[in-house]
């Protein structure tokens, strides 16, 4: 089984990918979390990524086909959560020599509430991630706030969203793949509406 979850910055979908990849027994995969890792730890592709991530850009097309590439090969039969990948529709195209899709999902929801969570969010030296509104770090847990979380940055990573995503979105109707989910309710409202969509598919494989 393996499922991608689609939308936009800050919509939720990293944190139900991983409720979501707990609950089925799957590999979490989050390409900006690969991404900022390598940021973090100083390599030359951190290095190239970090010059994209603070712009609030897409990562260079050849630079996310290799990384992924490499992620699946090294990773096994298990099934995998794809938490915001594929974002383009060369990537979508390229997943198909790579991995099957049982389904894929679309969060939706406004910039307007994206820009209100993104407004909490902190990180931990582990690249895990909080909300000082809704989900505080434990008592002694460093945290910062991410640049790609500045609400200019947002902004514009939300609306290179909406033009990036449109032609995914026509690939995956075409193929009868997609599961529109509203992400403006809360965690547990999320996932619930997620488990209902999905469990049919998750009994079929």
């Amino acid at each position: 089984m393996n499922i991608a979850v689609l939308g936009p910055p800050g919509c939720g979908k990293g944190t139900q990918s991983k409720l979501l990849a707990a609950h089925f027994g799957l590999k979490h995969f989050s390409l900006g979390e690969m991404l900022r890792m390598e940021v973090g730890k100083g390599t030359e592709l951190g290095k190239k990524t970090e010059v994209y991530l603070k712009a609030g850009k897409l990562v260079p097309e050849p630079i996310v086909l290799d990384l992924f590439a490499s992620y699946v090969s090294r990773s096994g039969d298990q099934g995998h959560i794809l938490d915001g990948y594929p974002r383009t529709l060369v990537q979508a195209e390229a997943l198909d020599s790579l991995l099957s899709l049982s389904a894929v999902v679309l969060f939706e929801i406004t910039e307007e509430d994206v820009l209100s969570r993104v407004a909490g969010r902190v990180v931990d030296a582990e690249g895990r991630t909080y909300n000082l509104n809704s989900n505080r770090p434990p008592a002694g847990v460093q945290t910062k706030r991410r640049d790609d979380d500045r609400p200019e940055v947002v902004r514009g990573r939300f609306r290179g969203y909406l033009l990036e995503i449109e032609p995914i979105l026509g690939y995956y109707r075409r193929k009868d793949m997609l599961v529109t989910v509203n992400a403006s309710g809360s965690i547990g409202s999320v996932l619930d509406q997620l488990l209902a969509d999905l469990g049919r598919t998750a009994e079929a494989v």
